[in-house]
């Protein structure tokens, strides 16, 4: 049986500075409905030269703004959540992937990633500036022990960065010279992962909503101590039956 769609838990996910602009966007619906019945009112007013076809509208306009700002707000906000239900269902399925173990998703935001290359890197950074790639689109989600950017494509969802919270995935904070305060806008946060097959590989992660990336910021932080306790759990529980196996002889 698939997994029950709980809206309001749904809903919780999308970060709160994605929220305000849908808000800013059905005010802006309403604040122009309204302004357009006072101005074709004010029209009808001086061509007919009849006032109440302007004090109809002004007194009109709460009501018209209220409407028009909840009927957008009605197409808006379903639209952000079947957005947020696919994006977490793809980053789910590339998190099993990658071997995460506990897909419980912590947050998730829109953002954007690139890749960070050495010095001495010439020709990587010359094919990425070849193939125009240079930062793309994605959606930021963390789980309980992994980390997941994926990109929408022409043929679907892309993963673009996919790796389990463990000692080899390295994170580095860069905020902007002029930040004032951790929240200001510029902040980047470096991933970086090595294997042997993939080897060294960076990239760099960025977003429009700074408070979301400071949640990411600490989130990663944290649940990566909280991964690593886990499986160090897990392991001495593996060798205590060894242990215990070996004190009886």
């Amino acid at each position: 049986m698939g997994e029950a769609i709980d809206g309001k838990e749904l809903w919780r996910q999308v970060p709160p500075e994605e929220k305000l602009e849908l808000l800013s966007k059905a005010h802006t619906a309403g604040v122009l409905s309204m302004l357009g019945l006072i101005l074709c009112g004010a029209t009808l007013a001086v061509g007919l030269r009849q006032e109440w076809f302007l004090w109809g509208p002004l007194i009109a306009s709460p009501l018209v703004f209220q409407v028009a700002a909840g009927r957008k707000w009605r197409q808006v906000r379903p639209r952000v959540m079947l957005e947020y239900l696919a994006a977490r269902s793809a980053a789910r399925r590339f998190a099993f992937t990658a071997k995460a173990k506990d897909l419980s998703l912590k947050l998730m935001f829109r953002g954007y990633v690139s890749e960070v290359f050495d010095d001495d890197a010439v020709q990587e950074k010359l094919e990425a500036s070849i193939s125009a790639n240079k930062e793309s689109a994605v959606w930021i989600a963390l789980f309980g022990d992994a980390v997941v950017l994926i990109s929408e494509r022409a043929g679907g969802a892309t993963a673009e960065f996919a790796q389990p919270l463990t000692e080899k995935l390295g994170i580095q904070v860069r905020n902007p010279e002029s930040a004032k305060s951790a929240y200001t806008a510029g902040k980047e946060v470096i991933l970086s992962y090595h294997s042997r097959l993939m080897g060294h590989r960076r990239v760099r992660v960025t977003s429009r909503y700074p408070a979301a990336m400071v949640v990411f910021e600490k989130g990663i932080a944290q649940q990566m101590k909280e991964a690593q306790k886990r499986r160090a759990d897990e392991e001495a529980l593996v060798a205590l039956p060894e242990s215990s196996s070996s004190d009886e002889y």
